[in-house]
């Protein structure tokens, strides 16, 4: 029974979801991407992670939601914002190490429903 109304619930936001074509496009702290990606919401998974791969976006699947063995469709897409990535360098003329910092993108979150 809990599986059942589970099921009906995520396939009423899925529906309502990819009927109303709605993107959501969230940044980390700003209203634009970091890196430019395709938009993917509304695609089969399968689709998006082609797009994705296609065109070299790095992407995770942050969220899921029914069974994956159904039919599975990105219904948001999240900007995961950048990581800091430190290395210590030697500079040979001041004897000693410099701190250098690397901001890295992280790519696309998405959330992914399964009917």
């Amino acid at each position: 029974m809990r599986t059942s109304v589970t099921a009906a619930v995520c396939a009423a936001a899925a529906s309502a979801l990819l009927g109303a074509g709605t993107a959501v496009l969230l940044g980390a702290g700003t209203a634009t991407a970091a890196q430019p990606a395709p938009n993917v919401v509304g695609m089969s998974e399968h689709s998006a992670r082609a797009a994705l791969e296609a065109q070299g976006v790095p992407y995770g699947v942050v969220n899921r939601a029914g069974t994956a063995s159904g039919d599975c469709h990105v219904t948001e897409q999240r900007d995961r914002g950048y990581r800091t990535e430190i290395d210590m360098r030697y500079n040979h003329d001041k004897d000693e190490f410099e701190r250098v910092e690397t901001q890295v993108w992280r790519g696309v979150g998405l959330a992914v429903v399964c009917i």
